[in-house]
Formats: C-alpha cells, structure tokens, sequence
C-alpha cells in the first residue's frame, strides 16, 4: 500500500519544494491499443497452453483473461519505454509546478520517485482533461512538452483521495 504522506515528502525532498498534492498516474496509452494487444495476447497465450496440453475450452476462457491483462501491461511499458517514463508516475503539484517523477511499481504499490521526468509551469501550462466513467485522462501541456497520463477513481480504485485531491489542485476535478 502506497504511503502518500510519504510519497509527497520524498517528492518535496527531490524537487527542493514544498509539495502540496502528490498522487500515482498511469501513462495514456488510449482505448484502442490495449485490444489489439489483448487480442495477440490471447492468441500467443493460446498457442502456449495448447502445447502444454490444456483443453482448448478452457485455455480459451483463461487466455482471454490473463492474455488480455499481460497483453495490456505489455503496451503500457512499451508506450512508457518509447516516451522514456515509468508506466506508473508520480504527479506532484507545488505552488508554481506541476512535476511528472518515476515510480518503479504500480498504483498499490512501489517506490519512488527518483528522477524528474518533466516540468510543467502552473502559470503558463494548458491543462485538459477528460471523463469516461471512473477515468479521468490529463494531457499537460507547455510549448513543445506534452503528458498524457490517466487515473481511475472508481469505487474501489487505490489512491483515490489523493488523486482526486491532484485533479482538485490541477483545477479538473
């Protein structure tokens, strides 16, 4: 479980600043993407346990679910790798930024951050956002630097005070 009191003073210590919200964000990768990955995933999956001898039926059923999943976090560490960032980011907001740092894990648990990955001043950035359901997507954005990152504040969503607390303090919530 993700200490946030921890992850905003770890993150004021990097940055040199006093941060005042700080949560866990996920890189956009899209709606589309995670499909047809989802789809190869099933396949090769398939393919695998097939040779192992499991019953197509069932290996039909388990591979949708666990070729999806893999397939998926396949594509969020490939978009994260090409952008060179964590899948998983931390968003810390201080009185004149809004930082994007690494986090080694995922949004329930891990460490960081480590490194700054980009800045964004509060002053002069644009900031948008967009709802489907539980998910939220930001897209920042200052001159030639862009983030598209993501996060679910659904019901049983971890971190969701902290992230919802983000997008207060961003101004989209």
């Amino acid at each position: 479980m993700v200490n946030y009191a921890a992850l905003r003073n770890d993150s004021s210590s990097l940055l040199g600043t006093p941060v005042t919200v700080a949560g866990l964000f996920v890189i956009d990768i899209g709606v589309v993407k995670p499909m047809a990955g989802g789809v190869a995933g099933a396949m090769a999956g398939d393919a695998a346990l097939g040779a192992l001898g499991v019953d197509s039926a069932l290996a039909s059923g388990l591979v949708e679910g666990v070729g999806f999943v893999g397939a998926k976090h396949a594509v969020y560490q490939g978009s994260a790798d090409a952008a060179g960032v964590t899948p998983v980011m931390v968003l810390a907001v201080t009185a004149d930024e809004i930082v994007l740092m690494d986090w080694q894990g995922n949004v329930r648990s891990g460490t960081g951050p480590t490194t700054v990955f980009a800045r964004f001043p509060r002053a002069t950035s644009t900031i948008t956002s967009t709802k489907t359901g539980p998910t939220r997507r930001i897209v920042l954005a200052e001159s030639d630097i862009e983030a598209k990152i993501q996060c679910n504040i659904g019901w049983l969503a971890p971190g969701k005070k902290e992230m919802r607390a983000v997008l207060a303090a961003l101004g989209v919530e």
